[in-house]
Order: C-alpha cells, then structure tokens, then sequence
C-alpha cells in the first residue's frame, strides 16, 4: 500500500506518522514531493496553516506544479480537530488538483471530546465557539454551527452515510457524534473521491482497509540529554503548565531582537541543569508568525553552541519554523508517546524532535519537571 497524506501543519503531519507507525508502516514526512520515496506513507506538511489567506493557493500551486497522484494508491488531507485553518479554499484546490468528484470531510476526534452534533461542532461538551478556540490569535473559530465555523455554508452536512455520493453536492461533512459513528463512516463501501478530516478518521479508515495488521511493540526510549523544550502553543493548558514550573526552569521570549541573549541563557541553563523550557511570556501580544520566526532563530543559536539531543516542540506552526531554521526537510517518525505525540529521528544527525499539538496533553514521561 502506498499512501499520501496532505497535512496543513508539522504537528498534524507527525500525529499521522505516528498512526501509521502503530500500524507496522514505513513512514516519512516532507516538505516537497519533488523526491519519490520507498516508504509505505509519504506526509507532505504544507504548512498552510502559518499562511495568510491570500498566501495559500499561490503556495499550493508551487508545491503542485508537476502532477504526483499517479505515484499513490490512497490520498487523505489532513486538518485540525478544531477546524483551524483554511480548510475549505484547501479542499476545493486539491479537489481539482487530483480531478475528483467529490470529497468527506470529517474533522473529529471523539478522544478529546470534539464530536458533531445537531449541526454544532462540540468540544469537551462545549459548543467550540465558547471555548478557548474563539480566541486562537489567527484561526479563530467563533460560530459553532461546523458549516459556519468554516466557511462552507453550501456544503452538506449528513448524519448517514449516503448510499452513493450527491452528484449536485460535491463536499459532505460526516456529522460524526461518538466513536461508532466514525467507524461508520470509515467501514462503509460508499466510495468518495477524497478523504479529508482529522487524524481519528484517518485512524479509522486505515483500520478498516489493514484490518490484519500486526506490529511489535518495543520499549519506549530514554530521553537524551540536554533537552530543550520550545511552547510556542497559547492554548489554555499549556499556558499553565509552563506557569507552574520552578522560573529557574523557564526562559521566556519577549521582543524581537533580543535573539542571542536568549540564546545564551538558554545554553547556560542547560549546561546547569541538562534541561530547559523556551516558552511565549503570555502578557505579550505579538504577531504570531514574528513570535515563531524569532524563537526559532534562537533554536537555531542554541543548537550552534550547545548540542541539544532532544528538541521538544509544542504547536506545529512553531515547529516548522524551528525545523526551518535548522535547514531540516525530512523527519522520520520513530515513536508514539501518545496521541499526536511523536518522536522523530533526523536524518544525518544523533538528535531527535518530538512534536506535540498545542492543544494536546504532554505525557508525564516526557514533561521532565
């Protein structure tokens, strides 16, 4: 089996990997597809996501100039749970990239409690336009009805799956309540010309088409010294968690410029202690895509003089940047701490990065504090 997966976001890109990984899949994640592979799944992280709206489709036809659907036998686009994002320009371009009829999109994940139901999107039993979702600082998601929430009012929303897709309706959304509903949808014979969702319904689809997988379990690995934690996430919980380390723990960003200065307090701290969280001072309102790009020069800084073995990174946004800055454009998934939280080794280096999505809890193994 040979399969592509579109991933908005380095995180997102990651939690596939390690799904794949669970199930004895060879797995690589990209950032071009110029290069073919022999892996089972390719993950192209588009990082569309840090874009701009009027930067997206400029990007993706870039990234699509030459036609690779040839190369596949299975292509799922991968978006957030919580319908961040720009899922409906995304799915309409690649709709007619690959020339398909029709799309699913189903964006849940019944684990975290982000389910649909009576036309609204719920998380933790929260319409998601009454959560801290509402206030993400570049996709905020204010309306709850899910159609809304994404811009895609003229698409249809179906609690059943349709016996054949709507000729005159080219994009559903699987109106997906609970775990039996997903797997509903995933193990029926209806057969849509894209996939597209969040990484429970990936999960689910895989399962029904390698039902007799088998992969061994090894044990989880040590931690490597120095590790270096970079939250670059503003949601809620990851918020407090930083705030509730010991300050000797923490180096926090503040402006611009200030990027060698950071870097040296970081790298003095981690010849201290081995360890080391980088995070965002929350009272500061930057500019996103400033913020990121300024910490991951500071990573970039820190790696030159300090040898770091284990990079940490919380939000896909952050992480890309980071990756970029230390030119790093393969990542090869290793290890699934839990769920989207995913160790990669480096090709050509002795360091590892595990990604984790900002709105996603760490495990206690690997929160070292």
């Amino acid at each position: 089996m040979s399969i592509l997966v579109i991933a908005d976001d380095l995180t997102g890109a990651a939690e596939i990997g390690g799904i794949a990984l669970r199930y004895g899949l060879s797995v690589e994640i990209v950032h071009t597809c110029a290069v073919s592979t022999d892996k089972d799944v390719q993950i192209l992280n588009t990082n569309t996501r840090s874009l701009k709206a009027n930067e997206v489709l400029a990007h993706l036809r870039a990234l699509f100039a030459a036609d690779f659907s040839y190369r596949w036998d299975w292509i799922y686009l991968k978006f957030d749970s919580a319908l961040r994002g720009h899922i409906v320009a995304e799915i309409s371009f690649y709709r007619e990239a690959f020339q398909k009829d029709n799309v699913v999109f189903c964006p849940v994940n019944p684990a975290l409690g982000r389910v649909i139901a009576n036309g609204l999107y719920w998380v933790e039993g929260k319409p998601i336009g009454e959560t801290d979702f509402a206030r993400d600082p570049e996709f905020p998601v204010r309306k709850s009805g899910v159609l809304e929430a994404i811009g895609a009012e003229t698409w249809m929303l179906a609690e059943e799956v349709p016996i054949a897709p709507h000729k005159d309706m080219p994009y559903t959304v699987a109106a997906v309540r609970d775990m039996d509903d997903l797997n509903r949808w995933a193990a029926s014979s209806t057969s849509f010309g894209i996939y597209a969702g969040a990484a429970a319904f990936f999960e689910a689809l895989l399962h029904y088409r390698m039902s007799d997988f088998s992969t061994t379990v090894e044990d989880e690995p040590f931690l490597k010294s120095p590790l270096l934690y970079v939250c670059g996430s503003n949601h809620a919980h990851s918020i407090q968690r930083v705030k509730n380390l010991n300050t000797d723990d923490v180096i926090y960003w503040r402006h611009i410029g200030e990027e060698e200065e950071l870097a040296r307090n970081i790298c003095q701290k981690i010849n201290k202690s081995g360890k080391v969280v980088f995070a965002v001072e929350p009272s500061h309102r930057v500019e996103a895509r400033i913020i990121r790009t300024s910490m991951a020069q500071v990573v970039a800084l820190v790696q030159q003089h300090c040898a770091v073995q284990e990079l940490l990174i919380e939000g896909g946004a952050t992480a890309r940047a980071v990756l970029e800055a230390l030119h790093i454009d393969t990542l090869w998934p290793i290890w699934v701490y839990g769920q989207g939280v995913i160790r990669n080794d480096i090709p050509g280096t002795t360091w590892t990065v595990t990604l984790k999505p900002g709105s996603y809890p760490w495990t206690d193994k690997l929160w070292v504090f």
